[in-house]
């Protein structure tokens, strides 16, 4: 899949060494988004309403915006994103690209994650930003995608009983936690401990504790021993400080000038907002929840959430009989619940967390609609199989 490919080149140090512009890479992206959309809409269809509306509520906001080609760029790519892998097109064309999208990315984040584990036992060198970050342009990058690595081995591991998988969701905490993504190793441990409770009680209330007890341990340090191990150094350079705070409060106070539109998608006005030379306006949200009721208001706030809440209770509801594919968006659910909220990647549709979360988004809608459509398969064989003979016609007697 090329969108696949190129949020996955866009998330390496590849661009770096091309030499091609932010925005080049902005035009790459635009036109592999229109054509996933083009190829999704093709199929016919109807269309889920609820995100229709959300995505009115979003460019509701650009009414507010300070910068109204910035923010109406933004959110025409974020409109492709959605449109081409989120949950808004139904029908078997976009489906069947949706699925086809999420299998690559679960297969790109287990390599990666075994290719980090590889590159930090051999001790190359990083050429991404932060702590360890491999080929990625950031530690930020990396930890995710070994963090949901772990889990999704992990998923592999309970299903199919390999020791390769359970030793590539062990091996995984390494570059993990080297990362030094603090809210990373917080999603991972939370979608492990919830894959575990769901599939092994015990064992899950156990880990739980472990886990609890682990992160206990880390605050009670007080983040000062940078000497408690190399792969632990990152974590506990940073400490327990909550380098959130300020871009949290600045969220607040951008919703609290504009609370109904929101000052409009990827405009910032407090902390963590920075123009750059041509103008353009850079925002790093510090979180994805805050980065929606900052920047598109209570519209888009409450027209998220009920359209998610909705979605999910769906898909809740399906799932009585979940399997390992079930057991994969589980674990990238809760990673990116968690992760969302000190990471703002919602609504930048640049990013590659951002392209991950809208395509886990989407598969979740085509999986809360599968039973129903089991079900209605099932009830028309019923229909079929009883429905009344009928009366065969006798041969017309003949005289003799």
């Amino acid at each position: 899949m090329l969108v696949v490919l190129v949020y996955f080149i866009r998330g390496t140090v590849l661009p770096w060494y091309l030499h091609v512009p932010y925005a080049g890479w902005i035009l790459i992206t635009v036109l592999s988004l229109s054509l996933g959309m083009v190829m999704a809409i093709a199929g016919g269809g109807r269309w889920h309403l609820s995100w229709i509306i959300v995505l009115l509520a979003f460019a509701a906001s650009l009414t507010q915006a300070e910068q109204l080609n910035t923010a109406g760029s933004h959110w025409l790519g974020l409109a492709l994103l959605i449109l081409a892998v989120g949950p808004v097109v139904l029908n078997p064309v976009a489906i069947g690209l949706r699925s086809a999208a999420w299998k690559l990315t679960i297969s790109g984040l287990v390599s990666l994650t075994a290719i980090f584990v590889v590159w930090y036992i051999l001790h190359l060198p990083n050429f991404g930003a932060g702590y360890f970050s491999s080929f990625m342009n950031q530690c930020m990058l990396a930890g995710p995608i070994a963090g949901m690595g772990v889990g999704i081995a992990l998923a592999r591991a309970l299903h199919g009983r390999s020791w390769r998988w359970s030793l590539l969701a062990v091996l995984g905490l390494v570059p993990l936690v080297a990362a030094g993504s603090r809210v990373a190793v917080l999603a991972t441990g939370a979608a492990v401990c919830f894959l575990l409770v769901r599939r092994k009680p015990a064992l899950g209330g156990i880990f739980a504790l472990l886990f609890l007890g682990l992160v206990c341990g880390f605050f009670l340090q007080h983040g000062t021993d940078e000497t408690s191990g190399e792969a632990a150094g990152a974590l506990a350079h940073k400490g327990t400080v909550n380098s959130r705070a300020g871009l949290w409060q600045s969220r607040i106070e951008e919703f609290e000038s504009s609370p109904v539109f929101g000052i409009g998608v990827a405009m910032g006005t407090g902390s963590g907002s920075e123009v750059e030379e041509g103008g353009a306006i850079r925002v790093e949200p510090g979180s994805s929840y805050l980065a929606v009721l900052a920047m598109t208001g209570a519209v888009g706030f409450v027209s998220f959430f009920s359209a998610l809440g909705l979605l999910l209770f769906g898909y809740v509801n399906s799932q009585r009989q979940a399997g390992l594919d079930r057991d994969i968006l589980n674990v990238v659910g809760v990673f990116l619940g968690v992760h969302g909220v000190a990471e703002g990647w919602i609504l930048g549709f640049g990013s590659p967390l951002c392209f991950l979360f809208w395509l886990w988004l989407g598969n979740v809608g085509d999986a809360a609609l599968q039973p129903a459509r089991a079900r209605t398969k099932r009830r028309l064989r019923a229909l079929h199989k009883f429905r009344p003979a009928q009366p065969a016609l006798r041969p017309l007697a003949t005289g003799d």
